[in-house]
């Protein structure tokens, strides 16, 4: 959740996850009030996963909200050994290489394109196919964290309870399962649309920073690729099922208290999306900016 073709577009919303009029700070309509009656309040927080220091702008009261909270949950813990095991699942397993997974011409066609951005062709043959489709689909990076990143540092530095919900496996498992021929389709969609990426990039940045969650949904929704398909397992796998998931590791964090739970935007609109199962729940879920009785 996501990072861009109409399929690594999807990607990016879903996986490493937004035109409009753009705020001077990150809007409130991402910060969601959550609490059973009774009990303590908890705050869910839609975040954007690049590093661009307009989404890391965040408001007085998001980040008054951040700084009141006990607990802070991601999506998964951005430390170091997650980066490494990133890193590491991002490789085939021998005697697999890529080279012989796409074939000459398409190898070569990726070769050039990895090679702009820093990467040989041996490094390259390594690869597994989404991984690849990553690396040329992500945002280019300004040398700091992404929201999510600077989060968790912000939390570390304030001596907060961190938690996660969901591991780095089960989140890779989701491009893991997908056959070489979808994971070639993104690839190749990828390559044909490399000269459009700064212009969808930007685009994901606007959609977010207007903090419209109906919006977003809505633009999420527009996203279908040519294999029909493809489209809809990808949104069952990354963002469907992955709500549920987080939705059923979440409650007895929201039942504590006094939490503040940032996940990617896309999971939280729509009648799957985790502010709905919330509701459905029995949860009281509102607005941050309607005032009501503090913690």
């Amino acid at each position: 959740m996501w990072n861009i073709s109409k399929n690594s577009l999807y990607l990016s919303l879903c996986a490493f996850v937004f035109s409009v009029s753009v705020h001077s700070d990150v809007a409130e309509g991402l910060l969601w009030r959550v609490q059973l009656p009774k009990q303590a309040v908890s705050y869910v927080f839609g975040t954007i996963h690049v590093d661009d220091k307009r989404v890391k702008k965040l408001s007085v009261r998001v980040k008054s909200r951040f700084n009141e909270a006990k607990t802070l949950c991601l999506e998964i813990l951005p430390n170091r050994e997650t980066q490494v095991s990133i890193g590491l699942a991002m490789l085939l397993s021998k005697p697999n290489s890529l080279d012989q997974i796409l074939g000459e011409k398409l190898f070569n066609r990726l070769s050039l394109s990895l090679n702009k951005i820093g990467m040989g062709p041996v490094q390259a043959t390594h690869l597994k196919p989404w991984a690849a489709m990553m690396l040329l689909s992500r945002p280019k990076g300004h040398g700091g964290y992404a929201l999510d990143e600077q989060l968790y540092h912000w939390a570390k530095y304030q001596y907060k309870e961190v938690c996660a919900l969901e591991t780095l496996q089960e989140q890779l498992a989701v491009f893991d399962q997908l056959s070489n021929k979808d994971q070639i389709s993104l690839l190749v969609d990828t390559l044909d649309n490399l000269p459009m990426l700064h212009e969808m990039h930007e685009q994901l940045i606007q959609t977010y920073l207007t903090g419209n969650l109906d919006e977003i949904y809505q633009q999420s929704m527009e996203l279908q690729t040519a294999d029909h398909d493809l489209s809809q397992r990808l949104k069952d796998t990354l963002i469907d099922q992955r709500n549920i998931r987080m939705f059923n590791r979440l409650q007895p964090i929201l039942n504590k208290g006094r939490s503040f739970i940032a996940v990617g935007a896309l999971h939280l609109p729509g009648k799957k999306g985790l502010l709905n199962l919330l509701r459905e729940q029995g949860y009281i879920v509102s607005p941050a900016g309607i005032a009501v009785n503090p913690w």
